[in-house]
């Protein structure tokens, strides 16, 4: 808790000014304080957000990319690195720092921030209100696209992915859940966990590639799903 209050001592200008021009930007856009949201924005903002809950669309991601042997060493390292950020903060950081929400923590900024945090629908009233440094949603997609990027053999292609990571961190901000410090925390301990799910995966694919006679092994590496469904969904001519 300590460090906590030092937390929101050191960034309580920077936290409430970036609140500030997001609450002025919300109005911009349409929303009225009340119980409906009344703007596009804070809606899109929603969806965005949606993606990183509890780092399933992310570990979904990695899923889906080691499906086909193309893309597999890209899903593993996204779902490790998915892994890696969660254990950096979800278990580790926050229950250390125990921070608390903004909109809930009157001592600091809650009595601007939490009107606003309802005028934009009081997004997730069911989020831990000890668990606000660092931004879990912004290290999961940080995590994810870091992983991604560092794994892919194309980067030029790829290096869009990495503004992924920053919308995110704007939604959390926009919504009032997150101090701009959570996010910078979570841009900072997604991209530890891209890191090291990198390095990880790397070691993985050698050992697996050193010992491709082993079955279990060469199934690994060599397995294509959308290739064996192809096959038996084709239908075999008759000799």
């Amino acid at each position: 808790m300590m460090v906590a209050t030092w937390i929101d001592t050191v960034f309580g200008g920077l936290d409430l000014s970036v609140f500030t021009k997001m609450h002025a930007l919300a109005v911009w856009a349409g929303e009225n304080a009340g119980a409906e949201i009344t703007s596009w924005l804070t809606h899109f903002m929603k969806f965005i957000s949606f993606f990183a809950h509890d780092g399933l669309c992310m570990f979904a991601l990695g899923v889906l990319l080691m499906l086909p042997k193309r893309t597999r060493k890209l899903g593993v390292c996204v779902f490790l690195a998915v892994c890696c950020g969660g254990i950096i903060t979800n278990l580790t950081v926050k229950p250390l720092i125990g921070r608390m929400r903004p909109y809930a923590n009157f001592d600091h900024l809650a009595g601007q921030v939490h009107e606003w945090w309802v005028a934009v629908g009081e997004a997730r009233k069911g989020e831990g209100v000890f668990t606000s440094f660092p931004s879990g949603h912004t290290t999961s997609a940080t995590a994810a696209m870091v992983g991604l990027f560092l794994a892919s053999k194309r980067k030029k292609f790829t290096f869009p992915v990495l503004l992924f990571p920053l919308l995110m961190g704007v939604s959390r901000i926009y919504l009032m859940v997150h101090y701009t410090s959570d996010v910078l925390a979570g841009l900072v301990a997604g991209t530890l966990g891209g890191v090291a799910a990198y390095f990880i995966t790397r070691a993985i694919f050698r050992a697996l590639d050193a010992h491709r006679d082993n079955k279990v092994c060469r199934f690994a590496l060599e397995f294509d799903l959308f290739l064996w469904i192809k096959e038996k969904c084709t239908p075999k001519e008759k000799a």
